[in-house]
């Protein structure tokens, strides 16, 4: 995030998966744990979506294979998404007795409360396809063009003022958190600022 010559991140796995999750026979050997060491455990799943979203470079998830549980949470923290014909989806804690709740609130602000639910509460994995239909990921390509498909976009984005892909994306994260009048009083605002830059360039 601090370093200038980065324009934007691509993310991803491998063939087999972009990431599985975390190990659910090993979360279910910990049933005992106390509360608090479950809080303390989920911190770092969270700290890392948290870091994903808030980092002011654009962030592109290149799925393959299995995004399933946190990895999944990997995909919708990420700033747009390229997904193979072959990738799976799907959040399987509720299925294997865990509660779905570090994924949960931004997949409800992403997608909404009726398909997150169905995912959530469900449990069951969908196809790429579906996920592009439901806003999980952008785009669908062959599984052999994920990465280059992703590498393009961000060349592309490479392309472009550095200034103004920082202001976009810090005013699209923060709109989701604020109610159309106050997203348009930010929009203004943050246009205002780059025409300031501008002005700056000019001189």
């Amino acid at each position: 995030d601090a370093d200038d010559s980065v324009v934007a991140v691509v993310l991803t796995g491998s063939e087999r998966a972009f990431s599985a999750g975390a190990d659910m026979k090993e979360a279910q050997s910990h049933s005992g744990r106390s509360h608090r060491a479950w809080i303390q455990a989920s911190g770092g799943s969270t700290a890392l979506y948290e870091a994903i979203i808030g980092i002011d470079k654009p962030v592109i998830a290149a799925v393959t294979g299995y995004a399933l549980g946190g990895g999944c949470a990997l995909v919708m923290a990420s700033d747009m998404a390229v997904a193979g014909e072959s990738a799976i989806l799907g959040y399987p804690e509720v299925k294997r007795g865990l509660a779905a709740t570090a994924v949960t609130p931004t997949l409800v602000a992403q997608i909404g409360r009726k398909w997150a639910s169905e995912l959530l509460l469900l449990s069951e994995n969908i196809s790429a396809a579906r996920a592009a239909e439901i806003g999980l990921v952008n785009r669908v390509v062959p599984d052999a063009e994920v990465v280059d498909t992703a590498l393009a976009m961000a060349q592309t984005l490479a392309g472009y003022s550095h200034d103004a892909l920082w202001m976009t994306k810090r005013v699209i994260r923060r709109s989701a958190d604020l109610s159309l009048t106050q997203a348009h009083a930010l929009a203004r605002d943050s246009m205002l600022v780059m025409r300031g830059f501008a002005g700056e360039d000019a001189g």
